[in-house]
């Protein structure tokens, strides 16, 4: 297709704008953007958005694009945009690919149409977020502001991670977390999915694995009965429904511990005697095996750059009394210990997986600079508990990503509030139970950061991560967006709605005060389930369990005076859900006063 030639007047932009622009602060009126552009600056005048304008794509590779950027535009605003490729008109809005713009650079301009500019489809995405964030809608009147908006992010890896191998997530579940990715110019969704309850990817060379599947539920209750692995076409549609909204699904199958459905449910490929969570890093066999679930992974997950290893927290009892373990040292004279064949094991996953052209991601237990089987320069290392200091790390010329427990770890109520998050920056690496931090002074190696929600349910991702993942963005995205915590909360303010409107079609209303966070309290709550859709039944549960016989019709408000595990949906008159699930979780906590004549509890 012939490459879309800008009108004149965009060129021109430049030459009308106001004489103050938005750069790196944050703090100025104008648009609601999270995380805010690298450098923003007004024009005099909006854009009007009508059932007239069109979505309209420079090249046909930019069509789906324009698809997820109707939908979202007609979910949240009411105006449906009919896409199309050919010249734009006034009140369109462009979608346009520029090489001349190197990496995730964006251009968005807005004048008589808007256009937005990036060297390939993920950068072109990104705009899009800019464009639909900056959107408002006043009296059913929908227009975005003249400006002109030249942006790139400040670190490449944005990630967030959820945890599908501890807790079920439904797939319509996953694509609510690449939603709120998109919003917040998350661009890795990092997926574990397998570890030693869940097993989670669908094999077709080892279809054993899985059977002996089962949730972990130290927190709730069982979301249902039977967990099976995830089918080939749903992990298909979810890597179509990321790439279109220019997110990357990173997969990780953990190994080689963490590997215990691996183990139980293939024992005869991947076991040896006396561990029940590693795999048999000696036996060639067992390589080969995973060679080929790898390779099966990377066949269905092919848009991302890295696959995720693991590599963290092996057990390798037992291992030197197999004769695979003997063998091994015989054949390669340098294996020393279990430890050294571990990191053997790490050079070979991944070469397999470099073979494919990706780019491997490792926890930090897997750095091995010295040893006789070093961790390959190329592998990105993932630093979560300073078990391996980041300093070293990077001074041996490996490149880092900040996922550390302090303040970027998740699980359950151990996480950190918005306040706190709000004073910690990229270079600061924290520890489990510890505010204290190693500041990384060499930033050149720090690729970025993730934040890793752990053991958390489906039913909870949103309500926990919302907030949370908006602020990680904007610190990944651009470190000197300044502006005070309130004057953030505004803009939060504006993108949650957003966010609202695309992933819940219920809104769930609370009466009453939680403390310490957002879903415990002391004295009861009351809670309504207001549907954007009248005609739809709207049904819920309080034991986390997904829609089942046992889901309740809702009739009125909900005095909750226990812990309860929300989730509601709606339904149509087959009984059939429309659209995704909302969910959150209320902890009731027991004051503990004490007698007064005596002091005691």
């Amino acid at each position: 297709m012939t490459r879309l030639v800008l009108p004149v007047f965009v060129v021109l932009v430049g030459l009308i704008a106001l004489d103050v622009a938005w750069g790196e602060a944050a703090n100025s009126s104008g648009p609601s953007l999270v995380p805010w552009p690298k450098t923003l600056r007004p024009v005099q005048g909006a854009l009007a958005i009508t059932e007239r304008s069109r979505l309209v794509v420079a090249e046909k590779t930019l069509a789906p694009l324009a698809t997820v950027l109707s939908e979202e535009i007609f979910t949240v605003a009411g105006v449906r945009l009919a896409t199309g490729d050919g010249k734009p008109g006034k009140g369109d809005i462009a979608l346009v690919l520029d090489p001349s713009l190197k990496g995730e650079r964006y251009t968005l301009t807005v004048a008589d149409t808007a256009v937005v500019a990036g060297a390939d489809y993920f950068a072109v995405a990104t705009g899009t977020v800019t464009l639909l964030q900056a959107m408002k809608a006043v009296n059913g009147a929908l227009s975005l502001p003249c400006l002109s908006v030249d942006d790139e992010p400040a670190y490449p890896y944005r990630g967030v991670l959820i945890d599908l191998a501890r807790k079920y997530h439904s797939p319509a579940g996953i694509k609510q977390v690449i939603e709120l990715c998109r919003l917040y110019k998350i661009r890795y969704l990092h997926v574990h999915i397998s570890d030693d309850q869940l097993f989670m990817f669908p094999s077709t060379k080892f279809p054993q694995v899985g059977k002996g599947n089962w949730e972990f539920a130290r927190f709730e209750p069982r979301s249902k009965p039977r967990i099976d692995p995830y089918t080939l076409e749903e992990m298909k549609d979810l890597e179509r429904f990321s790439q279109a909204r220019g997110v990357h699904i990173v997969p990780e199958m953990d190994l080689p511990g963490h590997s215990g459905r691996l183990v139980g449910d293939a024992p005869e490929t991947f076991a040896f005697p006396g561990n029940g969570s590693t795999v048999n890093i000696a036996s060639p066999r067992t390589l080969e095996a995973v060679a080929a679930l790898l390779n099966e992974v990377m066949d269905v997950f092919r848009g991302t750059p890295y696959v995720h290893l693991g590599a963290d927290e092996v057990g390798l009892g037992g291992l030197e009394k197999t004769p695979e373990y003997k063998e091994a040292q015989a054949k390669f004279g340098n294996i020393k210990s279990p430890h050294d064949l571990y990191c053997k094991f790490i050079v070979d996953i991944h070469d397999v997986v470099a073979k494919r052209g990706k780019k491997a991601i490792v926890w930090e237990e897997a750095w091995n600079a010295g040893g006789a089987y070093p961790l390959p320069k190329e592998a990105l290392v993932m630093v979560w508990s300073q078990g391996r200091s980041p300093v070293e790390i990077v001074k041996s010329g490996y490149a880092v990503v900040n996922a550390t427990w302090t303040p970027l770890y998740i699980v359950r109520d151990n996480k950190r509030s918005l306040d706190f998050l709000f004073n910690w920056d990229l270079p600061k690496f924290g520890r489990e139970g510890s505010t204290d931090y190693t500041t990384l002074q060499d930033t050149q190696n720090l690729m970025g950061t993730q934040l890793c929600s752990w053991e958390n349910s489906e039913s909870i991702e949103i309500q926990s991560l919302r907030d949370r993942l908006a602020l990680v963005g904007e610190r990944a995205w651009n470190p000197k967006a300044g502006g005070t915590l309130a004057e953030f909360k505004a803009r939060l303010a504006h993108t949650d709605a957003i966010l609202e409107g695309l992933v819940h079609p219920i809104t769930i209303q609370v009466q009453g005060e939680r403390v310490r966070d957002e879903n415990t309290f002391e004295e009861p709550l009351t809670i309504t389930l207001v549907p954007k859709r009248k005609d739809l039944t709207t049904k819920y549960t309080l034991d986390n369990s997904l829609p089942n016989k046992t889901w309740k019709i809702y009739t009125g408000p909900i005095n909750v005076d226990r812990t309860v595990h929300l989730r509601a949906g709606l339904f149509d008159g087959q009984d059939v859900q429309q659209g995704y699930l909302v969910g959150r979780w209320f902890r009731r906590v027991i004051v503990v006063k004490p007698n007064l004549p005596p002091g005691n509890p």
